[in-house]
C-alpha cells in the first residue's frame, strides 16, 4: 500500500462546464463572479478545484459584451490611497467664478 495517492484522471471538460454555467448569466453577476473567482484562486485548492476555477475565469473573459475594462479594474484593484478615497470634487481644480 503506497502513501502517495495516485493522481485520478479526469475526463471533465471543464471549459464547457464554465461557459454553461455563465451563460445564462447577466453582466454585473458575471463581474462579481469573476471578482470571487480571482479570490478564490489566490488560495491553496486542489489541482480539480484549480481547473474549474480557471475555465470560468477564462469563460468570463471570452463572453460577449463583457466589458474588458472592468474586468482589468477587477483584476489589478485599486493601487493607491487616494484612488480608493476618491471623490469627483477632488478632481475639480478650478474655481467656479462668477462670470461677470
Amino acid at each position: 500500500m503506497s502513501r502517495w495517492k495516485e493522481p485520478k484522471e479526469s475526463f471533465r471538460n471543464y471549459e464547457l462546464e464554465a461557459n454553461d454555467m455563465v451563460k445564462p448569466l447577466s453582466d454585473n453577476q458575471c463581474y462579481s463572479l469573476y471578482d470571487i473567482v480571482l479570490r478564490k484562486l489566490k488560495m491553496s485548492n486542489s489541482e480539480d478545484r484549480d481547473k474549474e476555477l480557471k475555465a470560468v475565469k477564462k469563460a468570463i473573459e471570452t463572453k460577449k459584451y463583457i466589458d474588458v475594462y472592468r474586468l482589468q479594474s477587477i483584476r489589478t484593484g485599486f493601487k493607491g490611497q487616494m484612488a480608493q478615497n476618491a471623490r469627483p470634487k477632488d478632481g475639480q481644480t478650478d474655481v467656479n467664478r462668477k462670470k461677470v
